[in-house]
């Protein structure tokens, strides 16, 4: 029996997949097991890194453990991480930890700590440490989709990036071989490629003329704190970019040599997901859009809008523009309009879906605080989608006449 925790991110399905594939029992531990979705004969339970205790009774019977550690904050590695591991290495023999290059390189990290904590634990151990994920392009592909550009720092910065399937497979081999044990192995793609390069490979296989534009450090900060939340994750990011300018990632053969068949380029990672790469169409967009403004995502819905978006919305001008071109644009003409109001919550209908087109209706309950008059305003907005993206919203608003009380 081999244990699997993280089988629902990237990685982790495919290591899943793979011990299937060649015949293994496997148990995935899963926070919410309902949701995992994995091959049929997985056997998939309810598990949590974050309390050690409702690992325990998924380890009766286990050989093998692969191990995602998913939280990077010092807190968590201290008081959460040494009890899994103390844990893990009562229970199994062998511990396949999913680290990074930063475990050697970095000894403050949370990598190199969990790795400290396995080797002092007195399981067999094997360390995986990657370069880094192609995957984590996928985080321009709302940008991809939206307007075929790329606004991100350091085009320059040369990547050796991996497919999850080779980290996968070689996390398989050290899951079901002996000849790993104690190994620290450093995984790679077959090439490095600058963060330029791999926007103008997405193009070229989702066929779509996709360019890069150099987005200034301190204004990514800015992106990266809004979306990540950890400012001292956000600064290592960028000052690994920084460095890979000039010293590009190191290139390996430890995929061959491991699993006996070269590592896949990027390009072939490009194809593999081309489909999230390329337009959404309008229904699922819509869905998309709602859903994200009924779960208080608005960052999420405003990605899902083109960067040079059109708001008409002649009746809320005020002697402003009937019409305001681009994002930022009608933040600001946003954050006008609501000064001086309380928001107290928002009732939302739909989406309505017709070709390329979909409404949604809004109804808003809001005070006035100068007056201190509370009303219910609601509006009809109607999106147009273009390219993928949302490029206009025009809006009606209708809000039903005041009748005083008794």
């Amino acid at each position: 029996m081999i244990v699997v925790t993280g089988p629902t991110g990237k990685v982790g399905r495919q290591v899943v997949a793979q011990l299937r594939d060649r015949g293994a029992l496997v148990r995935a531990v899963a926070r919410e097991p309902g949701a995992a979705d994995l091959p049929a004969g997985v056997e998939v339970v309810a598990g949590n890194l974050a309390d050690p205790r409702s690992l325990e009774p998924h380890l009766n019977g286990a050989e093998s453990v692969f191990l995602l550690w998913p939280f990077t904050s010092s807190a968590a590695v201290a008081d959460q991480a040494r009890g899994v591991v103390e844990l893990l290495a009562r229970r199994v023999r062998r511990i396949v930890y999913l680290s990074a290059q930063a475990g050697a390189g970095q000894p403050d990290s949370s990598w190199a700590t969990v790795e400290r904590l396995i080797e002092d634990s007195g399981a067999e151990w094997t360390f995986l440490r990657p370069t880094g994920f192609a995957a984590n392009t996928l985080m321009w592909a709302d940008q991809i989709r939206a307007g075929n550009i790329v606004r991100w720092p350091y085009g320059a910065a040369a990547r050796s990036l991996i497919h999850e399937r080779d980290v996968a497979a070689v996390a398989v081999r050290a899951l079901t071989e002996d000849r790993h044990t104690g190994m620290k192995y450093v995984l790679t793609g077959p090439e490095a490629i600058t963060q330029a390069g791999q926007v103008r490979t997405i193009g070229e296989v989702t066929g779509r003329a996709v360019r890069w534009e150099e987005l200034a450090p301190e204004v990514a900060r800015q992106q990266l704190l809004t979306a990540w939340g950890d400012p001292g994750f956000v600064d290592s990011a960028l000052a690994t970019w920084a460095s890979l300018v000039s010293q590009p990632e190191p290139v390996t053969r430890t995929v061959e040599e491991v699993t006996g068949t070269p590592a896949r380029t990027f390009r072939q990672w490009a194809h593999d997901h081309a489909a999230d790469f390329r337009p959404l169409p309008a229904a699922e967009i819509a869905a998309g859009y709602v859903s994200m403004f009924r779960s208080g995502n608005i960052d999420g819905a405003l990605r899902l809008m083109s960067p040079d978006v059109v708001r008409s919305a002649p009746t809320e001008s005020s002697g402003g523009p009937a019409e305001v071109r681009g994002l930022q644009a009608i933040m600001d003409n946003s954050s006008r309009l609501n000064a001086g109001y309380e928001f107290h919550g928002v009732e939302i209908d739909g989406p309505f879906v017709h070709q390329d087109r979909f409404a949604v209706r809004f109804a808003i309950d809001q005070t006035h605080v100068p007056t201190g008059k509370r009303t219910t305003t609601v509006k009809m907005s109607l999106y147009t989608v273009t390219g993928g993206a949302i490029a206009r919203e025009e809006v009606y608003f209708y809000t039903p006449p005041h009748t005083p009380g008794p």
